[in-house]
């Protein structure tokens, strides 16, 4: 999946900052960046995303900051693609706050240090994730941004900088040494193959037929992939299956054969294997976190 460039303000009108409103069926955009930052909340939705080379599930109630040129893509479940439109009981409901990092720290300069801004801005280069009394004030001031113009929201956005400046309640997504290396040039391969492991993970999922799916060698495919994505193929499908057992251990699936086939993996021992290895801890471990 290449990240498009896209440049909010083609359809986005504003100076500094501006609001948008997303409520649709499932999210339709591809993996994209920005110069823009964009703080993200999912009002409701479920999936998979992509920040970086951070791959992980989401779902509804969660706050995101992303920073200026970092890929990322909200990736919805199978489900919300196969519902029929007239008796859909799935949807794609978020609220964008984008604002244009240069601008911010030029106008920040005119009223004293930009400094804290730039330390903000450092952080959200690698993606944020916002939890506690922060998400629950940042949400809440951002859904009132929706609800406001002109003096009254720019006091509303001031005030949600001041508390993103100084929060620790957050996480960091992409991984410390992570660099956007896609270009203009990309084609569409990489886009096709996340969609078909969001799809198919379940299943038995060959190099050959990745390779064959974007018209390139096995070799050449290999290389390609871990030059965009700064992880191996392997690595990135088993993350993605991972992501979903831990996802159905949070939904009260305690069953470890169970979970290992549900994610695509016919071997238990495989499934522990890969588990403990991006998780840090066995099934069990991790199901016994989850009770305390």
């Amino acid at each position: 999946m290449k990240p498009v460039f896209t440049k909010i303000k083609e359809d986005v009108q504003m100076e500094v900052f501006a609001v948008r409103v997303i409520d649709l069926p499932y999210f339709s955009t591809e993996f994209h960046f920005h110069k823009e930052c964009q703080l993200v909340y999912v009002v409701e939705s479920e999936g998979k995303r992509i920040i970086g080379d951070s791959v992980e599930n989401f779902s509804s109630d969660e706050l995101i900051l992303l920073g200026q040129d970092i890929p990322h893509v909200w990736h919805n479940d199978k489900r919300y693609f196969e519902k029929d439109t007239d008796t859909r009981e799935t949807y794609a409901r978020s609220v964008a706050l984008f604002f244009d990092p240069e601008k911010l720290q030029e106008a920040m300069g005119l009223f004293g240090s930009a400094k804290p801004v730039e330390a903000l801005l450092k952080k959200a280069a690698r993606g944020m994730k916002f939890t506690g009394r922060t998400k629950a004030s940042l949400r809440q001031m951002l859904l009132e941004m929706t609800r406001q113009k002109g003096f009254e929201q720019l006091v509303t956005f001031i005030r949600m900088l001041d508390l993103l400046t100084r929060t620790r309640e957050f996480e960091l997504l992409a991984s410390t040494g992570y660099v956007n290396t896609y270009q203009a040039k990309d084609n569409d391969r990489i886009d096709r193959v996340f969609k078909y492991v969001f799809t198919h993970f379940k299943s038995d999922i060959q190099l050959n037929d990745m390779a064959s799916l974007v018209n390139m060698s096995k070799q050449a495919f290999c290389r390609y992939f871990k030059s965009r994505t700064q992880k191996t193929f392997i690595n990135f499908v088993n993350e993605v299956r991972i992501g979903h057992a831990c996802r159905l251990m949070a939904g009260g699936e305690t069953q470890i054969s169970c979970l290992a086939y549900e994610s695509g993996y016919n071997s238990l021992s495989n499934f522990n294997h890969f588990f403990k290895e991006i998780k840090g801890m066995t099934p069990r471990e991790y199901l016994k976190l989850l009770a305390v």
